[in-house]
């Protein structure tokens, strides 16, 4: 049972929705792609490369990353940000950053002429606290997540409304993730960064908007199979096989068969609560949830059970005691080959859904 667990309970995780636009510090707003045919005053082309990723902690939904960031614009845009006094560390902001108070964005010395002065390029160092907003449970204990690095455009003045900047992604940078993002317990899939529009309604002034560009660096990451089986699958299987081997003890160990399902409960529960510590509260059951759920229900069936067959036991005359013996054998069987089962959907629903 132990290893059809572990084959049969792959995730198929699905792959992570659409950021909407939601962050520690920016209102919400609605995020489109990019039209291709959308066309802006000045293009600011943007590399991003993570060096470092660490903390990453699934009950708050943060994790640490510090990294490198270059931007390129032309002369019309040096022009511009001379002329509104528009510093090139203050073009950008990260939208799914917290505790401001807690991070670091620097400029890696001066703007400097690239391309005999006909474009500028200013290299940016960051480090900070970053939020998850779309954080998929469903496959827990086997996850697959998804952890975005998010900048935008950050000034009113170059809204895409006032003739401003489109971010756009340099597609001949190095590679987007350095040798410090891999994290314990987790392998590390692959990188990919997209562009998107974030449109902000004014509340105070129906039919008045702003349209930022922003720029997603995201990191695919999953567990290792596994390791999360052994760690919380392992523990809960040795724990139901007891109860569920408690029915063929001998009938004259009633003391042992009543004690070895509430024995399984309790330890269901502290085991349980162990693993909710570790992740969110999600409004669904995670995978492993319903086998917690699904543990308790048949650990309280074969307590019943145990009550069910001593009370027959005790009301059978002894010329009836080998016929009621036989029958109570029987049930026990097919309560343990039903409870079985029972698992093997789980496990099939969670494949197939």
């Amino acid at each position: 049972m132990a290893f059809a667990l572990v084959l049969v309970s792959h995730p198929h995780a699905q792959r992570a929705g659409p950021d909407q636009g939601l962050s520690m510090r920016v209102v919400a707003g609605q995020v489109l792609p990019v039209p291709s045919g959308l066309r802006a005053s000045h293009a600011l082309p943007v590399a991003l490369r993570l060096e470092d990723l660490r903390a990453l902690e699934l009950s708050s939904k943060t994790f640490r990353a510090q990294g490198q960031m270059l931007l390129e614009w032309d002369a019309a845009l040096n022009r511009r940000l001379q002329a509104e006094a528009i510093e090139p560390l203050r073009l950008l902001r990260f939208v799914n950053q917290v505790e401001a108070w807690n991070s670091q964005l620097e400029a890696v010395g001066p703007p400097r002429p690239i391309e005999g002065g006909a474009r500028w390029a200013q290299s940016l160092r960051f480090e900070g606290l970053f939020y998850v907003n779309d954080l998929e449970l469903r496959s827990a204990p086997f996850l697959r997540v998804s952890l975005p690095l998010i900048v935008e455009v950050a000034d009113d003045r170059l809204a895409l409304e006032e003739r401003g900047v489109l971010l756009q992604p340099l597609r001949d940078a190095r590679r987007l993730a350095g040798g410090g993002v891999e994290m314990a317990g987790f392998r590390f899939v692959g990188s990919e960064v997209y562009s998107a529009l974030h449109r902000i309604e004014d509340p105070f002034q129906p039919g008045s908007h702003h349209t930022f560009s922003r720029m997603v660096l995201r990191l695919a990451y999953r567990t290792d199979d596994l390791a999360a089986a052994l760690r919380w699958l392992l523990p809960l299987l040795l724990v139901m096989a007891v109860v569920l081997l408690a029915p063929s003890l001998d009938s004259d160990r009633d003391e042992l068969s009543f004690g070895l399902p509430s024995a399984g409960l309790l330890t269901l529960v502290v085991m349980q609560e162990g693993y909710r510590a570790q992740v969110p509260s999600t409004p669904y059951l995670t995978f492993l949830d319903q086998l917690y759920t699904y543990s308790y229900a048949v650990a309280v069936a074969v307590f019943l059970l145990f009550v069910w067959a001593g009370n027959q036991r005790a009301r059978a005359t002894p010329e009836q005691a080998g016929v009621v013996l036989a029958r109570i054998n029987r049930l026990c069987t097919v309560a343990q080959v039903s409870a079985l089962l029972g698992y093997a959907v789980i496990l099939l629903w969670n494949r197939l859904v």
